[in-house]
């Protein structure tokens, strides 16, 4: 019914007005249009500059685009009232519309609700790195429908937002100091004092490890290999690559030179006699 009286009401303009009215008219809506679109544009563009510093991304792109949509919907409405058209049968057909597009995009709706959630929630910011799943990487974009997440290996990943909202999000930039946990096994032959001055002499003269907290040696177990070791250092969470590498490397070499051995596997192969002469014979059988 709304959709009809709205036809209705712009053929009747149409019939009505002549032809220099209509064509004022059009070019009176079209600047209508022009101008609040440019209006809301440059308060987008203001606002965002303000908000900057006093919000996080997220919430500063949202309100740009909270601008934007309702400089789009206020320039349609100028649009119709400059034409001269009763707005109201369009915004009851546009909520008809809008119910049946509802149910037909439960998903992206609930993706929708899922971003504002995750935006009052903060669980990360734009250049975080997070894990979700098995998907690694830094935050490029929180946006309403997705977020975007560029991996370490330079991939482009787009994760819907009701996905993220299920899953186990992992921060791995949310705190400035970060634990490394360098996880070994060292022979029973080893002596275990040595074994701890050694990795806490190689954690003090590392650049990249932190004093404040102190590295913590433990035995975790016994394994078949030997004593299972775990050490851990602290450093600043920019730097695990540095830290990872270096302490391995200093590791590798100090354990060397202290004459600390790390176990590795071996295999012992035994061979019965008899089975040992089987080729010789099948080979004077093959001779005759």
């Amino acid at each position: 019914m709304n959709e009809n009286n709205f036809l209705d009401d712009i053929i009747r303009h149409i019939d009505s007005a002549g032809p220099f009215d209509l064509l004022i008219k059009i070019i009176i809506a079209l600047v209508s249009v022009i101008a609040t679109i440019a209006i809301f544009n440059i308060l987008q563009v203001v606002v965002g500059k303000l908000l900057k510093k006093r919000l996080s991304p997220q919430r500063t792109f949202v309100i740009k685009k909270s601008i934007k949509y309702t400089g789009f919907v206020m320039a349609i409405l100028l649009m119709f009232r400059s034409l001269g058209l009763d707005s109201s049968a369009l915004l009851g057909a546009a909520g008809v519309i809008g119910i049946a597009v509802g149910f037909a995009s439960q998903t992206t709706v609930a993706s929708c609700i899922s971003g504002f959630l995750l935006l009052s929630e903060k669980p990360f910011e734009v250049g975080d790195a997070i894990m979700v799943d098995t998907i690694l990487g830094a935050v490029l974009s929180v946006d309403i429908l997705s977020v975007k997440i560029r991996t370490f290996d330079n991939l482009y990943v787009r994760i819907p937002n009701e996905t993220l909202f299920k899953s186990n999000v992992i921060n791995l930039s949310r705190f400035p100091v970060r634990r490394l946990d360098l996880m070994f096994n060292v022979t029973y032959q080893a002596d275990l004092e040595k074994v701890k001055e050694t990795l806490l002499d190689i954690a003090n003269k590392n650049p990249y490890v932190l004093d404040n907290p102190a590295p913590i040696f433990r035995v975790d177990q016994f394994d078949r290999s030997g004593p299972a070791i775990t050490f851990n250092v602290w450093f600043d969470k920019s730097q695990l690559l540095e830290t990872r590498t270096s302490m391995y490397m200093a590791i590798q070499k100090r354990f060397a030179e202290e004459r600390i051995e790390l176990p590795y596997q071996k295999v012992d192969v035994t061979m019965d006699s008899q089975f040992a002469r089987q080729p010789e014979k099948m080979a004077r059988e093959e001779a005759f």
